[in-house]
């Protein structure tokens, strides 16, 4: 049999000889840095910038953001829903800034350039739009998981839900240039799962996010996770997949060893528990909403 597979181009392993070029290349651009990472969009990495700075002010912030019509159109939008309206419209991003704060505005703007990260430059694919979708909805079930157990900022927890998978979109960008032509989609799909951690670890890095949030990369997916303190943002990410993944009905092996995961000790509640939460499964809705309207 070990021959049959040498001889079709196929592994021990079950992977192909192309799967283990493919991923020997990758890896080498990722160790020599060679491999092209996405940039934030410009105007939210200028304020994080702005806003590291002690004498940022709300004048400089709105003048900042409202140089991106798109970006403060969006902005004022979110503003004026249900989730942050008060008794007056905001009509200008400096009043919105008032109303929201500047950590929220930071978050906010981050998480509308990433969207438009998430969205491939308008030149989509299938697995992209899979990707943008699924950021979201993990995006939506963080708020949400966030909000109601626990005490963690639930704007910076749906921006750890955006970026959790960010690793996957210089690569499926790379491998469309690939020498050898269009690859397999099972193909990609074993690329993506083994690299999209590493390589999102050091998008994030790029873009000086802080460590919690490069953290969210790495360990998403970790089921054994189990750290000191109280639970942070890769918890609430990994929570979120286990939760995703129970109302869909889908990976019913994983979800099945996630319910032994430690991280249910510290949230002191069950997978069922969350499922069953119908006010949780609203905010979940809200969110969405608000990320996809």
């Amino acid at each position: 049999m070990l021959k049959e597979r040498e001889a079709s181009g196929q592994g021990a392993g079950g992977s192909t000889a192309l799967e283990q070029t493919l991923l020997a290349t990758l890896e080498g651009e990722i160790a020599s840095n060679r491999l092209v990472l996405p940039s934030l969009p410009e105007v939210a990495l200028r304020v994080r910038e702005l806003m590291a700075q002690p004498d940022c002010s709300v004048a400089q912030l709105a003048k900042l953001i409202s140089s991106d019509a798109a970006l403060a159109a969006r902005l004022i939008k979110v503003v004026n829903s249900s989730s942050y309206r008060g008794q007056k419209t905001i009509d200008n991003i400096q009043a919105a800034i008032t109303r929201l704060g500047l950590q929220l505005v930071r978050s906010l703007v981050t998480q509308l350039a990433l969207l438009q990260s998430l969205h491939g430059g308008g030149a989509e694919t299938r697995q992209l739009k899979v990707l943008s979708r699924h950021s979201m909805e993990v995006g939506a079930h963080c708020h949400a998981i966030a909000s109601s157990y626990t005490t963690l900022n639930p704007e910076e927890a749906l921006l750890a839900g955006l970026v959790h998978d960010i690793g996957k979109l210089p690569l499926l960008l790379r491998l469309r240039t690939t020498a050898t032509g269009p690859i397999d989609e099972s193909v990609a799909e074993t690329l993506l799962q083994r690299l999209h951690g590493r390589v999102g670890a050091m998008v994030l890095q790029a873009w000086r996010f802080a460590p919690d949030m490069v953290a969210v990369t790495d360990e998403h997916e970790n089921l054994q996770r189990d750290h000191r303190g109280a639970v942070d943002y890769a918890d609430v990410v990994l929570l979120a997949h286990v939760l995703l993944h129970l109302r869909q009905g889908t990976q019913t092996q994983w979800t099945a060893q996630a319910a032994q995961a430690p991280v249910w000790r510290k949230l002191a509640v069950t997978p069922q528990q969350l499922l069953q939460d119908e006010a949780l499964q609203l905010q979940i809705g809200a969110a969405l909403a608000r990320l996809t309207g």
